[in-house]
């Protein structure tokens, strides 16, 4: 099993931003991070894929994917 150690950690970045984040997963894996700023209203969604990639998502995609997750698992 991969990332057995992996957790999900809060804390508030040195911009003052609201950050989530994997941790501690294993190398060569994705990593995941979700950051509100609360005096803008505005979240942003970063994936670094294992090839070195980076995905970002604005709020309003990260919205979508979250109703899309939603719709599928309550159909699972």
């Amino acid at each position: 099993m991969t990332n057995r150690n992996a957790i999900i950690v809060n804390r508030t970045d040195k911009t003052g931003k609201i950050r989530t984040e994997t941790a501690r997963r294993d190398e060569g894996t994705a990593n995941f991070a979700l950051t509100t700023n609360k005096s803008r209203n505005a979240s942003k969604l970063f994936i670094d894929l294992a090839d070195g990639t980076t995905v970002k998502l604005n709020g309003h995609e990260v919205q979508t994917l979250a109703r899309i997750f939603d719709k599928h698992y309550s159909n699972v």
